[in-house]
């Protein structure tokens, strides 16, 4: 097969499917930790390798890609600090970059046209309205592993109760930061550290937390994303993965189920792929990164809906979630309405500071006036 060939047929696959076909094939390809300084058009293309060494003098010397420069036209682009070799071909997108080995090029290519080919068949099975539980099984890629159950498979169309929907409606018109302030003058710790937005959301996000955790996975693997059957529309899913950036626990097929079912958003202790789905979809996700590599045999859902740890926050199912531009903050359940009224107040008194600065009061004077310290203070009793 001709290398123009090769590379044609790559450069209509993505990164997660390439991965997804080198782990299948136990070939290492993923550059861990590199990631594009934007979020960057599909890269295509043979590696061409510079290996840098310490310079041991101070004689002048030409710049150590020159030679590459001159002996290739049409650079398409540069990755910095990884491993590969000359026969190498490189896929490259916003979720980072892989390497297909020369050797065995032709084996991961016309394996990852098949898993793209099944994740078509799966994204259309979710419009159709199957459930997670089923679209998600391939026979053909895990014949290997007997199937297992999460600890909520069943499929359901629920709807978040009374309480849930009054609880997020008091936070209404609040962002992260107020809702933050409150927190700090209450003595709750409930913000998400490190956990922030795929992209400068405009809107926020509220809703109740339906909560996951991930472990390790047992052998054989059990389950990934059988739960999300039961996630009740307005919910956030929130996904304790315990920090890893190592593989993701969060995909297109997931982006899309949740949307099709009204799931408000996903946040995550971890990091997800398939970045654009989530952003042409207009799917809130919040995470602590992106990375292709799939969480398939490295690790499954634990248990659902117990308390978790994101970002060093304590999170409970049913706490209420409030996640924007900004970040992640979680509410406790039973504190959302003495959370929600000072956070309100504090946003208020915020508006009255930026209105009477319009009028041309000194900063200083206004928030003196308005008290605003004290709002931020912390109550002695909590």
């Amino acid at each position: 097969m001709s290398q123009r060939g090769i590379l044609e047929r790559l450069s209509v696959l993505d990164t997660n499917t390439v991965s997804d076909a080198l782990d299948f094939l136990q070939l290492k390809g993923a550059t861990y930790g590199l990631q594009p300084l934007w979020d960057c058009l599909k890269i295509v293309g043979r590696a061409s390798t510079v290996k840098v060494g310490i310079k041991h003098n101070a004689a002048p010397s030409v710049h150590l890609l020159t030679p590459v420069v001159d002996a290739i036209k049409g650079i398409r682009g540069t990755i910095i600090d990884a491993h590969a070799d000359r026969a190498a071909r490189v896929r490259l997108r916003a979720a980072g970059a892989r390497w297909c080995h020369g050797n065995r090029i032709e084996d991961v290519v016309e394996l990852a046209e098949r898993i793209g080919r099944r994740q078509a068949v799966m994204v259309q099975d979710v419009r159709d309205g199957k459930p997670v539980s089923e679209v998600m099984y391939d026979s053909k890629f895990e014949a290997s592993h007997p199937k297992t159950s999460s600890p909520a498979t069943a499929v359901s169309s629920k709807e978040a109760c009374p309480e849930d929907q009054e609880l997020s409606a008091l936070f209404a018109g609040l962002d992260t930061p107020a809702v933050s302030d409150a927190l700090d003058k209450l003595g709750i710790p409930g913000q998400a550290f490190d956990i922030m937005p795929l992209a400068n959301y405009s809107k926020v996000t509220i809703g109740p937390a339906f909560t996951v955790r991930y472990i390790p996975a047992s052998n054989p693997p059990g389950s990934v994303g059988d739960f999300i059957d039961d996630v009740a529309a307005g919910d956030v899913v929130v996904i304790d993965n315990g920090g890893r950036t190592d593989c993701t626990v969060w995909g297109d097929i997931m982006t899309q189920y949740t949307g099709l079912r009204g799931i408000a958003g996903t946040v995550i202790d971890g990091v997800c792929r398939d970045v654009s789905r989530a952003l042409n979809d207009g799917y809130p996700v919040f995470t602590a990164g992106r990375w292709m590599r799939t969480g398939k045999d490295r690790v499954q859902v634990g248990a659902v809906n117990e308390t978790i740890g994101i970002g060093k926050a304590h999170v409970r199912p049913r706490d209420i979630v409030v996640a924007d531009a900004n970040g992640v903050v979680f509410v406790p359940r039973d504190q959302a309405r003495e959370v929600a009224e000072l956070a309100q107040k504090i946003e208020k008194s915020e508006d009255d500071i930026r209105e009477l600065i319009s009028a041309g009061v000194s900063i200083s004077e206004t928030r003196q006036k308005l008290g605003y310290p004290t709002l931020q203070r912390k109550v002695k009793n909590h």
